[in-house]
């Protein structure tokens, strides 16, 4: 049994006395602390971390974005030239930049938008008068197109093969006025072949040639055809005809219609 001197007479007395048992005085019991029970709670979710995926997305959303603008400034400034201050011609002619937009402007007008190169030819120079040159244009889809440049870096002339696009100043086509495009070749081929077909002696066996083995050629609003068609004659006998249209391409009318040599329509 512990001992402990009482605080008022200093008698010893038990440490588990109330009181002293010589004097009274009451004993102070050493109290020790009880901490109260845990109680258990549910611990929150940890935290998602998600790292560097949101960043990525978001850069990668940032760069898509940027490309399509990108592409979108790029494809408007290759149809309207005009509108920035690059020029196509000031790209491969000695001019100024206002010199080469007012010959981009020219070209534009005249249905050369895509131009895939833009050669200076010598032999083109002075054709018409001295200190004038001469340059080669190739387009998408479309070569054989002719510039000729005055002394003062004007456009004097515009051709594409024999046509006159521009000349004296003004416009007189535009390059789709004498180019075929594969559209009019299908329209127009199945319109040739179902014309051939009521003409024919046996039109069932009629065969005709792939559209790269007929001759095409538009000259603004008129569009001439020529090919040709195996079929059986009357007799059984496969012979082969030749053809040739010329057609209003404003009214898709058949103005004449030549077959074997005796033309059958005739406007």
């Amino acid at each position: 049994m512990a001992l402990m001197k009482c605080p008022e007479c200093g008698k010893e007395v038990s440490t588990k006395a109330l009181t002293c048992p010589n004097c009274g005085c009451p004993i102070c019991q050493k109290q020790t602390y009880t901490p109260a029970p845990t109680i258990n709670t549910p611990s929150a979710p940890p935290k998602r971390r998600h790292g560097c995926l949101i960043p990525i997305i978001v850069i990668a959303f940032l760069f898509i974005v940027l490309c399509i603008v990108v592409s979108i400034g790029v494809a408007d400034q290759e149809k309207h030239p005009e509108k920035y201050d690059d020029s196509i011609a000031a790209k491969h002619i000695d001019v100024t930049t206002e010199e080469g937009k007012a010959i981009d402007s020219i070209l534009n007008d005249c249905g050369i938008t895509e131009v895939k190169s833009f050669e200076h030819d010598e032999l083109l120079d002075n054709a018409h008068m001295d200190g004038e040159s001469g340059y080669r244009i190739a387009s998408e889809n479309v070569e054989n197109i002719i510039l000729y440049l005055a002394p003062d870096k004007t456009v004097f002339r515009i051709k594409y093969i024999d046509y006159d696009l521009y000349a004296d100043g003004g416009k007189l086509a535009t390059l789709q006025d004498y180019v075929v495009s594969q559209e009019e070749v299908d329209k127009y081929q199945y319109l040739c072949q179902e014309k051939v077909k009521e003409i024919l002696k046996s039109p069932s066996t009629a065969k005709f040639p792939i559209y790269t083995e007929w001759g095409w050629r538009q000259e603004m609003n008129i569009f001439t055809v020529q090919g040709y068609v195996d079929a059986q004659n009357g007799f059984g006998a496969e012979v082969r005809s030749r053809f040739q249209f010329i057609i209003d391409m404003n009214t898709d009318t058949i103005q004449s219609f030549i077959f074997d040599g005796q033309e059958l329509i005739q406007q």
